[in-house]
């Protein structure tokens, strides 16, 4: 009977969500019967323009899908914590602005904030976190009319001049899901209720399915095919789908053609997901249990480098980019908690979370807890991440600038020279960011592996070619004083035929005599170190120029020119064994191996005329070994 009055209530519809609380809490019908309780509220709740804010009892906050949605069209919440103005500030300070101020010096005064179009896509999962993220976005967002179109802007105060939404910058909001069917039925609920949240605010919304992924090895790193071999699925390798379909369709939104746009790249857009400052924490702790360097013992970042929408690759020109964001990092989880019971929104539980199947959850559920009772408290455990977030990121910086400096007085930067027999701090940075570099960022070295490096340049100096396995398919290989990555895919016939031993400094004799084609005796000008000479091939050198000693006095000749005299054949030409030095920044050969056929175990050191020694002079004497 209460109910049938109450359902003819409709303008006192807070009232009658307050009286069946009441009523139900005398009756104990609130617990015997609790969804068909919650039914009735969601009918009055959800009727349309209503804005009343209802906190249910504790035992139905952390139940999946249970807590009442209370918001309406107004989309005003009660912000205790000030979860919205955080989000605000991130998103301005982190994303917007830092942006603007970088296409401001490249463009035109035409391409200002005020046609800027940033496209956010909000990674929503029905979490708590990311449906926290959900409503705060939906919050800063209000739509103006011009006399040619409607538009939805962000109201960001870019002046910062306490006007709220003195500069607003215009988007474009969309949302993604990734159903990844691991939990039946549940799966299923958390996709249905994250389009409803989007089809309440006309937000477009994007599904993925895990069991429409086509895992082919033109898709995914040769290293993740045996993980994804029959579809199996591990949180890596689901990372890794999520995040490139989110590039992916972030690029696809950018790029549609914007006829109201002044300029044709003002466009750009940026991945948000929900990480907040708990899980900034884990990132640290898992950091450490990996082996991170100092330098990298840091938490999330803000914001990610830029990337090229257009050709899926850096560029410093392009303002047609894209980011990933995390604007809630400064929030706790216990913030974003109270938000939601406070404006009573409903979230999804994913029940995986409570258990410990991965090193995560782990962490979370056991280590930092632990963790917190040690240090003395939630803010004492928090003020040690806090220390140890910003020493590590006072490191990397100094670092970086240091190591940057090195990295760009290198001859080559596809190969890294070594200084020396001696691997520091600096050079361990150099190296880290070089091999992120060089192989796209698929490799990130722990600090376990860079010391395996450096006790193999220090302990055995004598040795100039070796190769070190640092796992996923790449290995780490010594060329005289060079250092290369090369992975298992690459053919082993790259492999040169020839390696620095050691050298040795003697004073020559004219009747020394080399004992086989496995040494060479050289002199080296004034002030150059034998630690710059290392072997490369003729079709790496290009068609440099080479002085045989019987042409000394004559001008130098192109070293395949050389070759062709030789009667070295055609397929062999460009395999050719040269030993190098580097002067400068430019390469000389100091001597080629020449060798009639593959199979020829006769073959010869040709020197050029500038390094042939001299009686009474000191000389290098290099001793080579071969690869069969």
């Amino acid at each position: 009977m209460s109910y049938y009055l109450l359902s003819r209530l409709r303008p006192l519809r807070a009232s009658a969500i307050l009286f069946t609380n009441i009523v139900s809490a005398f009756s104990g019908f609130y617990w015997q019967h609790p969804p068909h309780h919650l039914s009735l509220q969601r009918q009055l709740v959800h009727h349309q323009d209503v804005s009343c804010y209802v906190s249910m009892q504790r035992p139905y906050m952390h139940t999946r899908g249970l807590t009442v949605a209370a918001t309406g069209r107004g989309h005003e919440f009660v912000d205790d914590e000030n979860i919205i103005s955080a989000v605000r500030s991130s998103l301005r300070d982190d994303l917007i602005r830092p942006h603007i101020d970088t296409i401001s010096t490249t463009k035109t005064s035409e391409c200002s904030q005020d046609i800027t179009t940033v496209v956010l896509l909000l990674a929503v999962s029905g979490g708590s976190d990311s449906v926290a993220l959900f409503h705060t976005v939906t919050a800063l967002l209000r739509k103006t009319n011009d006399d040619s179109t409607q538009h939805t802007s962000i109201c960001l105060d870019l002046d910062n001049d306490g006007t709220d939404g003195s500069k607003e910058v215009k988007c474009e909001l969309h949302v993604a899901h990734f159903n990844h069917e691991q939990r039946g039925d549940n799966s299923d609920g958390d996709e249905a209720f994250v389009q409803r949240l989007c089809a309440e605010r006309d937000i477009p919304f994007h599904n993925y399915f895990w069991s429409d992924e086509e895992f082919s090895s033109s898709k995914v790193e040769r290293n993740d095919e045996k993980a994804l071999s029959g579809n199996s699925f591990t949180q890596d390798i689901a990372r890794k789908w999520r995040r490139r379909k989110l590039r992916d369709l972030l690029s696809d939104l950018v790029l549609q053609t914007n006829n109201n746009t002044m300029c044709d790249t003002n466009r750009w857009g940026a991945v948000l997901t929900a990480h907040h400052g708990d899980d900034s924490d884990e990132t640290i702790l898992l950091k450490l249990l990996r082996g991170s360097h100092l330098s990298n013992l840091r938490g999330m970042e803000a914001r990610s480098e830029k990337f090229d929408l257009a050709t899926d690759s850096s560029s410093s020109s392009s303002t047609c980019v894209g980011y990933f964001a995390k604007p809630m990092l400064q929030l706790r989880k216990n913030d974003i908690t109270r938000f939601l019971e406070s404006n009573a929104l409903e979230w999804r539980e994913d029940e995986s979370n409570a258990t410990n199947k991965y090193k995560r959850n782990k962490v979370r559920n056991e280590l930092i807890p632990l963790m917190r009772e040690l240090a003395g408290g939630e803010q004492a455990l928090q003020k040690r991440f806090n220390n140890i977030d910003q020493q590590s990121r006072a490191i990397s910086k100094d670092l970086k600038e240091r190591a940057t400096s090195y990295l760009a007085s290198m001859p080559s930067q596809s190969e890294f020279w070594l200084p020396g027999d001696e691997v520091d701090i600096l050079c361990e940075e150099a190296f880290y960011i070089w091999a992120s570099k060089v192989t796209d960022r698929k490799l990130q070295l722990s600090y376990d592996q860079i010391n395996r490096i450096k006790f193999q340049v220090e302990n055995y100096p004598g040795k100039l070619q070796w190769t070190i396995d640092v796992g996923d398919l790449w290995r780490v290989q010594r060329n005289g004083n060079v250092l290369t990555l090369v992975h298992e895919t690459e053919s082993i016939s790259d492999s040169l035929p020839w390696y620095i031993v050691e050298t040795n400094h003697v004073l020559f004799d004219v009747n020394d005599q080399l004992e086989s084609d496995t040494e060479l005796i050289i002199k080296l000008p004034p002030k150059i170190e034998s630690s710059s000479l290392s072997m490369k091939r003729v079709k790496d050198v290009g068609n440099m120029r080479f002085l045989p000693q019987w042409r000394k006095g004559r001008s130098p000749i192109k070293i395949k020119e050389l070759l062709r005299g030789q009667k070295i054949p055609l397929h062999l030409r460009d395999e050719t064994s040269v030993l190098c030095i580097s002067v400068g920044s430019e390469d000389q050969i100091v001597a080629v191996y020449i060798q009639q056929s593959d199979k020829d175990k006769n073959g010869k050191w040709i020197i050029h005329s500038d390094f042939e020694p001299t009686k009474g002079n000191t000389v290098t004497r290099i001793t080579l070994g071969t690869i069969t």
